[in-house]
């Protein structure tokens, strides 16, 4: 899928006021690089580009500079650009600006934002958008955004559920590449850790790329993610899921919770890697479901969305063995009557997904709900290898030399 770059007017610019003569003589070379680049990548591929600012004679000063040398670049406000998301398919567009009215812009018509560290951006769009040093790691992203067509693993658990992973957990002896070893083996060591937060990036990036090709998340309403086993919520983790819920434009409940995630756990638990697989296997969602439940505070506007029809969730995790953790929230969510629930764990050990269904009875807003087994059947996912290059293409952007 091509794209159509909206890139703020200060990408052309040549400097910047309150800048040293040095610094700005280095944005200058970026800008030519970026040029020389964008202008390669116009003529390669069906990509588009629009400047846009909100002040007409600017666009009419640029158009005029760079017209002759630049005749594929097109010129907007930002009032016209407005108008274009609004009527166009926003999988098609990508933002990349440094300001924080079109990081407002991006949210409101869903569409990813790109923030150019080489120029001086402001605080919120570098902070929820998806920073690039260099112009090179740019066209790089944008190149994996046209490219991107596969999640690692997929599987249909029900009628409206699913579950998808991002990643092989497995690089001891499955990584196809050096790049794709090194990026899940120092994500290991960051879930145990925390030792470097560049590898929740990459999978963000991996994760986006993907998202903006596929309507599967367009009508998500509700983000979550399963807390650790020790009761808290890994940072990190954490804002993997608050990128995508402010990037998709969904607000919480109300503000200052107590908690902002929508799942609780109530006491510790075992640790998973800590656990024999084969009793982890046997137990099934037993464990998660005497110490996990949902946040009260979401339950209003759960119900409002269950009457609307729009009660969709989307639950992200790090590993995934079993399922079991999904099989608990799966079975969950379905008791209160969600419509649609995906699961997104970010690295997979490929085993089959062991799907257990639930009768629940009582409060599930808090410990102490009951349940009791009906069915358990094993289910196969599919895997598309293809995505390992992905993986290995994102690392290289962000670690190459």
């Amino acid at each position: 899928m091509n794209k159509t770059l909206l890139c703020n007017l200060d990408l052309l610019r040549r400097k910047f006021g309150g800048l040293s003569e040095d610094q700005n003589k280095a944005i200058e070379e970026f800008r030519d690089t970026f040029l020389r680049m964008l202008d390669g990548f116009l003529d390669r591929q069906k990509n588009q580009v629009i400047f846009f600012s909100r002040d007409q004679n600017s666009l009419n000063n640029a158009q005029e500079a760079f017209d002759s040398a630049h005749p594929l670049y097109g010129y907007s406000t930002r009032e016209q650009v407005k108008n274009l998301l609004q009527e166009g398919e926003n999988s098609e567009y990508l933002i990349v600006s440094n300001k924080d009215v079109d990081f407002q812009m991006a949210v409101r018509f869903r569409v990813l934002l790109v923030i150019p560290l080489w120029i001086p951006h402001e605080d919120r769009a570098e902070h929820y958008g998806i920073t690039v040093d260099l112009p090179e790691q740019l066209f790089q992203f944008v190149q994996v955004l046209n490219n991107h067509n596969f999640w690692y693993s997929t599987c249909l658990i029900d009628e409206h559920s699913v579950v998808l992973s991002l990643m092989d957990a497995r690089y001891k002896k499955y990584a196809w590449t050096t790049n794709e070893q090194a990026m899940m083996q120092n994500f290991e060591h960051l879930l145990k850790q925390g030792r470097s937060r560049s590898y929740y990036k990459i999978l963000l990036y991996h994760f986006l790329s993907g998202m903006t090709n596929t309507d599967l998340f367009d009508d998500i309403e509700l983000f979550g993610m399963i807390p650790s086993s020790d009761c808290t919520l890994n940072p990190d983790m954490f804002d993997f899921m608050q990128q995508i819920r402010y990037i998709k434009g969904k607000r919480l409940p109300h503000n200052k919770m107590q908690c902002d995630n929508l799942l609780i756990r109530a006491f510790p638990k075992e640790k998973a890697h800590e656990t024999d697989s084969s009793i982890r296997a046997q137990k099934g969602p037993e464990v998660e479901f005497s110490t996990l439940y949902l946040n009260e505070e979401f339950a209003d506007k759960i119900q409002r969305l269950r009457k609307a029809g729009r009660f969709n969730v989307c639950i992200f995790d790090d590993y995934m063995t079993f399922g079991n953790s999904f099989n608990a929230v799966r079975n969950i969510l379905t008791h209160l009557g969600a419509n649609k629930i995906v699961f997104v764990s970010l690295g997979n050990f490929g085993r089959p997904f062991e799907r257990w269904d639930y009768d629940i009875q009582g409060n599930v807003f808090d410990i102490g709900y009951n349940y009791r087994l009906i069915s358990k059947t094993q289910l196969q996912l599919d895997y598309n290898y293809r995505a390992k290059e992905e993986v290995a293409a994102l690392y290289e952007i962000y670690n190459g030399e």
